[in-house]
């Protein structure tokens, strides 16, 4: 990935990564630097969002950077990148003053990334009927003419 950034399709990365940026350094700020006016709860959607736009930036480079992989192959891997974020980024509050980790804002964040690799699949199967979501790419050609080409 990292010979290639200088590369169009380098910068395909650019937005997840300023994406898991955002989500890390908003995580590592102390409670009172933060403008906390959600209401207790409503913070959880907050997770879900991120987590989804993080797992939807992600879908299409890894897409790109591994066309060998079927889409099945590729959404196993991000749903495991995405729960491990989130449970790297809930045990590393707890070394935040003010912060403490929360079982279910890594439930939230897991569900935000599951549902974007959901959506994900769904819409590359809507795009490509000939493909198939399981087995070998071997009978559907690489896809062109995708939103990111």
């Amino acid at each position: 990935m990292w010979e290639n950034l200088s590369s169009r399709a380098g910068w395909r990365w650019l937005p997840a990564l300023v994406c898991l940026a955002l989500i890390h350094g908003a995580s590592a700020r102390p409670v009172p630097d933060l403008p906390y006016f959600l209401p207790e709860g409503v913070d959880k959607i907050a997770h879900l969002g991120e987590f989804f736009l993080l797992a939807a930036l992600l879908w299409q480079p890894l897409r790109h950077r591994a066309p060998e992989w079927t889409e099945m192959r590729t959404a196993a891997w991000l749903f495991l990148f995405i729960a491990l974020n989130g449970i790297l980024d809930e045990f590393h509050q707890i070394f935040v003053p003010g912060r403490q980790a929360s079982a279910a804002d890594v439930a939230a964040d897991i569900a935000g990334g599951g549902a974007a690799l959901i959506w994900a699949l769904h819409r590359e199967k809507s795009l490509f009927p000939g493909a198939k979501l399981a087995g070998s790419n071997a009978a559907a050609p690489h896809r062109t003419g995708t939103i990111n080409d």
